[in-house]
């Protein structure tokens, strides 16, 4: 008996770029977690500059909870692209908050909280832009 062969397409644009980004945001949240491993909540909750953001714990896992399903969404290219629009919105609309608070929803505490703004406003215009590009490649 031959083994059925399972015909293989090439991947999307949106389908490899957020995987790269996951990538480097989950291995960032990684680095994170190792720097600040605490899950504690509120104004008080330590934590620790990683490449000029704030992680503990808790925003470590956060980001792997926003970033570790894109590796199971770039399976498929509409999946991707869906992706890559829900977490640009999450991310700005986080980003946003960010920029006016020190502890979101007194949950987590961002004392450079600009820095906090900036990395999820700069990454959420990123998959925005991912996003536009695989819908301008679709047109085509």
């Amino acid at each position: 008996m031959e083994a059925a062969a399972v015909p293989r397409t090439r991947w999307t644009f949106a389908q490899w770029a957020i995987v790269v980004i996951a990538a480097f945001q989950i291995g960032w949240a990684i680095a994170g977690l190792i720097a600040e491993p605490s899950f504690h909540f509120g104004d008080g909750a330590p934590t620790e500059r990683v490449l000029g953001v704030d992680f503990n714990g808790v925003h470590a896992a956060s980001g792997f909870l926003l970033f570790g399903p894109a590796f199971y969404f770039a399976l498929k290219p509409r999946w991707a692209l869906l992706y890559a629009i829900y977490v640009a919105v999450a991310l700005i609309a986080t980003g946003l908050w960010a920029i006016w608070s020190t502890s979101p929803a007194g949950i987590f505490t961002f004392p450079n909280n600009d820095a906090d703004a900036i990395l999820h406003l700069t990454t959420g215009a990123l998959f925005g832009v991912v996003a536009a590009i695989q819908l301008a490649l679709d047109r085509r």
